[in-house]
Order: structure tokens, then sequence, then C-alpha cells
């Protein structure tokens, strides 16, 4: 009896190990699939999505936001030269329209990850200073910069304007700016911007960027959300306003 009683035991330890070995077999190419989706970037901006959304919902600040800088390299089929991309969007460097959508979806996932324009993220501090997010770092490989080496503020802002989000039945202009016309943008003074004015040069790097300016008279309800602009990187300084600020994003 206490021999047949060990082997029942012997047993149960074998379909146990298999069953662990099975378990951790899956695991393994669970974990390999994810890898291979490349879902890292889409699970940091949610992460920051995630954060900030905490944040909105308490009445004190709640700690540092957890939102970090995409590298956008926007490729025509090669690399972007000196640049460490953590993303790409595969684009024909013939098609205009493909390269300004690229940039639209990188301005419209920074719109969704800090809440839209619906939910006050600010620091909570009591002297009002601007905090600044840079959502992306968007560069061009030589490609792109051959058949597209400019596009103007205005071709760009009439692209928002005249083509949809996606599936949605709004158009980018709507989705991120709230208004069906370009001259009824409101102006914000945090981000310096001239759409009648300004171009992005493929040659060169931009970032997408928004804010909050957090509002010294009432911390909680008067901060004024920006919304989401694009501007030279090597500008990010003098675009922005001097004094009081602070990029809240990690590199």
């Amino acid at each position: 009896m206490k021999t047949l009683n060990k082997n029942r035991k012997g047993e149960l330890t074998t379909k146990q190990l298999v069953t662990l070995v099975i378990l951790i077999v899956s695991f393994i190419i669970i974990l390999f699939l994810i890898f291979r989706l490349n879902l890292g970037e889409t699970t940091d901006k949610e992460i920051c999505h995630n954060s900030v959304v905490l944040q909105g919902q308490s009445k004190i600040a709640s700690g540092p936001l957890d939102c970090k800088t995409n590298y956008l390299c926007i490729s025509g089929g090669g690399d972007c030269q000196g640049f460490s991309a953590t993303d790409k969007a595969n684009v024909n460097p013939e098609n205009e329209m493909e390269v300004m959508r690229a940039i639209a979806d990188e301005m419209a996932d920074c719109w969704w990850q800090f809440g839209e324009g619906k939910i006050n993220y600010g620091s909570g501090a009591i002297s009002g200073h601007v905090d600044y997010a840079i959502c992306s770092i968007t560069a061009f490989d030589k490609k792109i910069q051959e058949k597209v080496s400019e596009i103007s503020y205005s071709e760009f802002y009439n692209f928002l304007k005249t083509s949809k989000k996606g599936d949605s039945t709004e158009s980018y202009l709507q989705y991120l700016y709230g208004v069906d016309d370009i001259s009824s943008i409101p102006a914000q003074e945090q981000i310096k911007v001239s759409i009648f004015q300004d171009k992005i040069l493929t040659a060169g790097k931009y970032s997408v960027i928004t804010g909050i300016d957090n509002n010294i008279v009432d911390i909680i309800d008067d901060d004024e959300i920006l919304f989401v602009y694009i501007v030279p990187t090597a500008e990010t300084q003098a675009r922005t306003i001097s004094g009081s600020k602070e990029f809240i994003t990690k590199a």
C-alpha cells in the first residue's frame, strides 16, 4: 500500500510538472507574439493617457505624469539618418498627402494622450507656469527629403481641414481644434506658431507639442489647456514662453 501511494504521488507530481512546462511555453509564445507585433509604442501612449486621466481625477497633483516622447521616422523606404527612431511611418514619398497624414496622425495621438482638452492634468502649482509636453519628435528619411522638401503650414492646415481623421466623420482640424475653418483656430500665446508663414522643412526635425497653462487665479478650474502644434525641434525653447515653464514628458 505504501508503495502504491508513493507511485500515485509520483504520478501527480509528473502531471503538475507537465502542466507547468506547458504554461511556461505558452507564456513564452505569447511574449514572442507581443514583441513581433511591436505593441510597445502603443503601450507607451496608453500608459501616458492613463496617467493623465488619473491626474485629472485628483483635486491635487498626484505626481509626475508617466509620458515618454515618441521618436517617429517618416520613411519613404529608408531609415532616418542620425535619428534613433522608436516608431516608423512608411509612406509613399511621391505622395505629399501621405506625409501630411503621418504628421496629422501623430498630432491626433498626442491630443488623445493628453485628454482631448477635457482633462485638467495641471501640476497644481500655487504660482502660474506652463507645463509643456513634447509628445513626439519627427524626422524624415532621404527619400522624403528629396521628393517633399518642404510643406507650408497653410498647406498642412488646409489638409487638416479637408481630411477625415481615420474612420471618423470629423476632420483633423475639428478633432484637434474644435473648429471648421483655419481662421477660427483660437489664438494661444504659449506656443508661437504662424500658420500662414511657417514651413515644415523635411531636412530638419519637428516636435509635436501640447501643454497646460496653470492659472494662478484658480489652479483647478481655470487652467488653460493648449492645443497640439508642430514646431521645429531646434526652436522649441524659442517657440515656448520664457520664464516659468517645465517639460513634463520624458525623453
